[in-house]
């Protein structure tokens, strides 16, 4: 390559070796800071928002199982890709009253990501995706602790899903 009008290639090696080491860097968290992303769904004619760091999908799901003796939150478990996943009401969760759930037809699930949950939240509908500022939420007027706070532009509220299942309330006992 020491013609004046050759062009320089890298090699295959270089070319996967630049590749690798930018793979390896920490990606910068647009969450991380002032803004973040989410998915905000309805619940009960309500918008709510969960966000998309603390989701790895969001699916249609039927052929729910129901299972006996759990708390009303549960609404089941389902097979989504060879796992099975338990399913959870949200609007039961945060004190709405259970979403209409009906036997038999597909309804949507926010498939967590959280460390140690294989579950999902069934919601009335998803309506998209959003960012918030989290500088520009106000305050919930519920004071609920997982109300992370309030959109006002669009009336969305921001749900911290680690506080929620942090807090406790959500745990299943065998014990009888």
């Amino acid at each position: 390559m020491t013609d004046k009008g050759a062009i320089w290639e890298p090699s295959a090696e270089e070319v996967l070796k630049r590749r690798a080491e930018q793979l390896a860097k920490l990606p910068h968290a647009a969450d991380a800071g002032d803004e973040v992303e989410a998915v905000v769904c309805s619940l009960g004619g309500e918008r709510y928002a969960v966000e998309t760091r603390h989701l790895r999908a969001v699916q249609w799901t039927s052929g729910i199982t129901p299972v006996p003796c759990t708390p009303g939150f549960v609404v089941g478990i389902v097979s989504v890709r060879g796992e099975i996943v338990t399913l959870l009401d949200l609007a039961s969760m945060i004190g709405l009253g259970a979403t209409a759930a009906k036997d038999g037809e597909a309804c949507p699930a926010l498939l967590l990501g959280l460390p140690g949950l294989r579950s999902g939240l069934i919601v009335d509908e998803v309506l998209g995706v959003e960012r918030y500022k989290l500088n520009n939420l106000q305050p919930s007027l519920s004071g609920r602790e997982f109300a992370r706070g309030v959109e006002v532009k669009t009336n969305t509220v921001l749900l911290d899903l680690e506080l929620l299942f942090g807090s406790g309330r959500f745990t299943i006992s065998d014990d009888a």
